[in-house]
């Protein structure tokens, strides 16, 4: 399976529009992404690019980008050329096998990102981190829908969560979840492939979703119909500007508004199931 990596020159004027095309790619199938040298590269299996497509979003926004063909086996190159280590907060550092840094924080958890979303570079990973860190989660139930790299469920385990089911619609992304999860010394995630119709029938003390806004529009429903009454949800990977459309969408599902947090231009909320 080959990849391509899209290389997009961002405006210095403009240096926002990386996080905005970030959106826009990640509903046409691109499943990676991330900066180098003021251009934002993003990746995407080539089995599902349309350039039809992309040129459309490209031409939209004004810029312009080269494609090039990533065998799979060149993909952990890649990574270890773009790829550094990242402290979200003084609870958690996020790092790649060859990395040999330490770091004084509470956790350290070992990523090997491959073609997945979630190394907790990009500001919705970062942020969902900082809001699970808040919860208590000991001994609680949860889902992570859109798992990327199993990072937020990851993160769940070690903060004393008894089982994580963690789902991606993307084979790469499964793989990687299980992957990292062993890496990480985490026995207790159940990882699968597929989509909201695959949710487990099972009732969460806990979902995280860190998507898109039409994705997440579309889910919210079914989340809910998962979750125990106080069962928390924590969503990101939408704009701050959209925040009032899932908001909507969470209170005709008995989903109050609690708080969110922001960050360049993104923002991540959380809401608690009120039966």
């Amino acid at each position: 399976m080959n990849y391509l990596e899209l290389s997009i020159d961002i405006p210095r004027s403009n240096p926002a529009l990386s996080d905005i095309l970030v959106a826009f790619l990640a509903e046409q199938n691109f499943d990676s992404f991330s900066e180098e040298g003021g251009k934002l590269l993003a990746y995407v299996e080539e089995s599902k690019y349309s350039k039809s497509d992309v040129d459309e979003i490209l031409n939209q926004f004004g810029v312009t980008a080269s494609v090039k063909v990533i065998p799979q086996e060149n993909w952990n190159r890649q990574w270890e050329e773009n790829f550094s280590p990242i402290v979200v907060d003084e609870n958690l550092a996020i790092k790649a096998p060859f990395h040999d840094e330490t770091f004084d924080t509470k956790h350290t958890i070992v990523i090997e990102p491959k073609m997945s979303f979630g190394t907790g570079h990009h500001a919705t990973t970062s942020m969902m981190c900082r809001l699970i860190a808040e919860l208590d989660l000991k001994g609680k139930v949860g889902l992570d829908m859109g798992c990327g790299t199993g990072i937020l469920a990851i993160y769940a385990s070690i903060l004393g969560a008894s089982k994580i089911y963690a789902i991606d619609i993307d084979e790469w992304a499964y793989e990687n979840t299980v992957e990292n999860a062993e890496r990480n010394g985490v026995s207790n995630i159940v990882a699968s492939q597929g989509d909201m119709e695959d949710i487990p029938d099972v009732e969460y003390d806990f979902v995280f979703a860190n998507i898109n806004l039409n994705i997440l529009k579309r889910q919210i429903p079914t989340y809910a119909a998962h979750m125990k009454n106080d069962a928390v949800l924590l969503l990101s990977g939408f704009f701050l500007t959209e925040i009032d459309q899932i908001k909507e969408v969470c209170s005709s599902c008995g989903l109050p508004f609690e708080k969110c947090i922001s960050s360049e231009e993104w923002t991540a909320c959380v809401f608690k199931m009120k039966k």
